[in-house]
């Protein structure tokens, strides 16, 4: 059985979503709302508040833990589901999040740059790759592949070594 689901809003019956926000705000308001199903007690339900990003996307993380990471509009979350707590925060402003299995990591974007979290916390961030944006991203096997934004409305092509952060092409020059 999965340990969570994404549910389409909030349940309209009791017990309530706890709810999660990296500010202490806006706890009441419906963000990204996941059903967790921990080994050691009955299913509950968070209601996890969105940052300033577009991305939304939940991941068991690191493999073979119980620990999920919550993307909720570009605001995480790392949460132990069977305690019931939201460990940490990060982000606000993420784009785009990507598992990468042969790294036991998760990749994650604010459109301008990159950067790898593993179990033992952040392995790299790579340099700046776009003025604005990135779009058409796509992972094969340990590369990232996609576009990325220039000030005058272009697109150039990028790929980005998942193993250490180095990136080749992009918009971004200094």
């Amino acid at each position: 059985m999965a340990k969570y689901e994404v549910l389409p809003g909030l349940p309209p019956y009791r017990p309530s979503a706890e709810g999660f926000s990296a500010t202490g705000q806006g706890k009441h308001r419906e963000g990204l709302v996941v059903r967790f199903f921990p080994r050691s007690a009955e299913s509950w339900v968070g209601n996890f508040q969105r940052g300033w990003g577009g991305c939304d996307a939940v991941f068991e993380y690191p493999e073979g833990t119980n620990i999920v990471i919550v993307v909720a509009g570009g605001q995480g979350y790392i949460v132990d589901p069977e305690a019931r707590q939201c460990m940490e925060t990060f982000g606000g402003s993420i784009e785009s999040a990507h598992h990468v299995p042969e790294l036991n990591a998760v990749v994650l974007g604010d459109g301008l740059w990159f950067e790898a979290m593993g179990p033992a916390g952040l392995l790299w961030r790579s340099g700046r790759i776009s003025w604005d944006g990135m779009c058409e991203l796509n992972v094969d096997g340990l590369t990232l592949s996609g576009k990325a934004g220039d000030p005058d409305g272009r697109w150039t092509p990028f790929t980005l070594d998942l193993r250490t952060g180095e990136s080749d092409g992009g918009s971004y020059y200094e």
